[in-house]
């Protein structure tokens, strides 16, 4: 039940920073799927947390235009790497969970640099291209703990309210 809500909570994920983000004029400052793939990788098991790692990458690798697979090697990257770290370091500490974040999108604008280099574009793009990942980097470091948090009030929030519903549904006193 939990993969459900958090594929979800992608979906609506993307859906903001797809849909609703470009109508106002605020672009977004970095990718926020990054601090989702950090959520997830740090509160779901291995295997839960990979299927929603390969839905998300799929989904974003489909909605962005960018060459299929980007997303999904990005995040799959962050997870299993958040996943090694973990086994060692405290799993809610917040220095790791800004230092996740942070990594997260040096990671993304690393293989970005990698499939720009390989598709031979010339050196000012690729000079662009490390402007804006410094650009992403901070803005990671002003908003990236702010929008985790955002994203565990929400996950709170829609817990409760999912546990509300099926004590509703089914006549009891709830769990």
């Amino acid at each position: 039940m939990a993969v459900i809500g958090y594929i979800l909570a992608s979906i609506l994920l993307i859906l903001v920073q797809t849909a609703f983000l470009p109508q106002i004029p605020v672009r977004a400052p970095f990718d926020l799927m990054v601090v989702q793939v950090v959520y997830t990788a740090l509160a779901l098991p291995r295997l839960k947390g990979c299927g929603v790692i390969l839905v998300t990458g799929v989904l974003v690798d489909g909605l962005s235009g960018s060459p299929f697979g980007f997303y999904l090697t990005s995040y799959f990257w962050l997870f299993f790497s958040l996943q090694i770290a973990i086994q060692v370091l405290h799993v809610y500490s917040r220095v790791l969970i800004y230092v996740a974040v942070l990594v997260g999108i040096l990671l993304e604008n690393l293989v970005a640099l990698l499939a720009l280099s390989v598709s031979g574009v010339n050196a000012a793009t690729m000079v662009w291209a490390v402007e804006q990942g410094v650009e992403q980097l901070l803005w990671g470091a002003l908003l990236g703990p702010l929008v985790y948090v955002l994203l565990a009030v929400g996950y709170r929030i829609g817990g409760g309210l999912t546990r509300g519903i099926v004590c509703q549904l089914e006549g009891g006193d709830g769990v």
